[in-house]
């Protein structure tokens, strides 16, 4: 409801009456007697009968719930089906959704608004987050809880907790508390009845947070995350080293996931993943796949490396290429007829590479430059933008796929090459940043200011959507 509801947002924030929604417009706001657009494409038949769906489905009777800022409101729908939608403002700002006769929850454990901390307990604010698709909740001992929707940080009055209660909801054992105490940080995940979550849990000054990721249960395909189709053929490698790169929260686990979910259904392989945390849980399909936890099962992902070599697998996912102990394993394993899928926090393709190269000392980096020329397959760079429908984040990507020309400039050192090379090997099945943001602004999908500040070569940007 993440979309529909940011809409509602917008009616309140300025104190407006009415919003309408008509399949093929732009949304409207009235306030007042005067009606005006917002500044948003049409809605695409599509997107309208998804929308109409989820606010039924949300209803009570002819009444919807909007959990704002300080209470909630209600409003008064009318439906013409596959037309229109109007939601009329209804009530004034209530301190309580749960007061009688207004909001009333329609499932008391998982869509209340959380407006405290209950009990004790924190886990109806994760299950609340979960529900609202939040990006990251954000938990502090002497601050109230944080909500990344989209990509601002939304504050939840009334959620103040201790640092006792963040242990409790997180549940370290002994082992991540001693990880706590001697490292200053520990990475786990957790299951609640709406769904899992990634979790950092570290000191500070003021004592202890707790930073949530969700994890959606079921892994989705590339079409349901947005992603060209052809990355599929990522997967198809018999061997060598793929990487996904991207700042932190670009979709680069769930991409990976879709890979894997990919051979699971379509090879008869042996799959075994190295994680901290596991995150996306695999069931056997056609591959018997094993899930391995840094700080559980393994010491290390370099130490999980090692291991694997001599646990027969065909696939090998590494969760993060972090220092050089790895990175020399992951290319051991890629260039020993293994297919290694793994991450990298970096900016592109040829920051990736500089960065595992740059990370041994002088004397190793030419064999590391040979080695990884040799092993490496494809560099995908993802990136995570505001979408023109509030609410949603769009993927934008870019894919280098290693030929002998950029084999080449990888064993030279000739990096600054790359660009030129990904933007002119679209016949070989590369694509350009550029081309993939010009795509979806042609499509609607995000704005043009969004694509210009995403684009590491405006100019070449504003020869793709020129019209």
């Amino acid at each position: 409801m993440a979309g529909v509801d940011a809409l509602l947002n917008i009616l309140v924030a300025q104190g407006a009456d009415v919003l309408s929604l008509v399949s093929g417009e732009a949304p409207t706001l009235t306030k007042g007697g005067e009606r005006r657009d917002l500044s948003m494409p049409p809605l695409q038949a599509v997107l309208f009968e998804r929308f109409a769906r989820e606010v039924e489905e949300a209803m009570d009777g002819d009444v919807y719930c909007l959990d704002a800022k300080g209470g909630a409101v209600s409003f008064d729908v009318e439906i013409q089906p596959g037309a229109s939608i109007e939601f009329r403002r209804s009530d004034a700002l209530v301190t309580d959704p749960r007061a009688e006769g207004v909001c009333p929850p329609p499932d008391e454990t998982t869509s209340r608004r959380v407006s405290g901390v209950e009990s004790g307990s924190l886990a109806p604010l994760v299950e609340r987050a979960l529900k609202l698709e939040a990006i990251d909740l954000f938990l502090s001992t002497g601050a109230d809880a944080r909500m990344r929707i989209e990509h601002s940080l939304e504050e939840i009055p009334g959620t103040r907790c201790s640092a006792e209660e963040i242990l409790a909801l997180v549940n370290l054992d002994e082992e991540q508390r001693a990880r706590v105490e001697a490292h200053g940080s520990v990475d786990l995940a957790l299951d609640f009845d709406a769904g899992r979550v990634r979790v950092n849990v570290f000191r500070h000054q003021e004592g202890l947070a707790a930073v949530l990721r969700p994890i959606q249960r079921r892994i989705r395909t590339l079409g349901e995350l947005g992603l060209p189709a052809d990355l599929q053929a990522l997967s198809d490698f018999s061997d060598g080293l793929v990487l996904m790169v991207g700042p932190t929260g670009s979709g680069k686990s769930s991409t990976l996931a879709a890979l894997i979910d990919h051979v699971n259904q379509t090879r008869a392989e042996h799959v075994v993943t190295i994680e901290d945390p596991i995150e996306f849980q695999y069931e056997h399909g056609r591959c018997l796949i094993h899930q391995r936890e840094v700080g559980r099962h393994v010491e290390s992902f370099a130490a999980g490396l090692r291991a694997a070599l001599r646990e027969g697998p065909d696939v090998i996912l590494l969760g993060e290429m972090r220092d050089p102990e790895t990175i020399a394993a992951a290319l051991t394993a890629a260039e020993t007829g293994h297919l290694v899928l793994s991450t990298l926090h970096s900016g592109n393709a040829a920051m990736a590479i500089d960065r595992i190269i740059d990370s041994f000392s002088g004397h190793k980096q030419s064999q590391v430059r040979l080695q990884l020329s040799a092993v490496l397959r494809a560099v995908v760079t993802q990136l995570l933008l505001p979408s023109t429908t509030p609410g949603r984040l769009v993927p934008a990507v870019e894919k280098m796929l290693v030929t002998p020309a950029v084999s080449a400039s990888i064993r030279e050192g000739r990096g600054h090459q790359m660009s030129s090379q990904i933007q002119t090997g679209r016949d070989e099945g590369m694509l350009s940043l550029e081309l993939s943001l010009a795509d979806l602004f042609r499509r609607g999908e995000i704005s043009r200011e969004v694509a210009t500040s995403a684009a590491k070569n405006r100019e070449l940007l504003q020869d793709l959507t020129r019209v």
